[in-house]
């Protein structure tokens, strides 16, 4: 569950940061920004998928370490 949220606030993330960059160039929002910033909805989440899976497994080993082996 934790690569799931991790892949969408990225994703989200970046669709705010594209939207933001398109505004400031000047665009008014149109057809053609909208399709661009569904593409990137649509591709940047299975393009991170595995970076978000390794973002979350490095986060969880560093809050929660992993369980020392029992003493012989």
């Amino acid at each position: 569950m934790g690569a799931i949220l991790a892949n969408i606030v990225a994703t989200e993330a970046v669709i705010i940061l594209a939207y933001l960059v398109a505004i400031t160039i000047g665009h008014d929002i149109d057809r053609v920004v909208i399709a661009f910033l569904l593409m990137l909805a649509v591709s940047f989440p299975l393009a991170f998928y595995h970076h978000s899976w390794s973002l979350w497994l490095g986060l969880d080993h560093l809050i929660e370490s992993l369980p020392k082996p029992p003493a012989d």
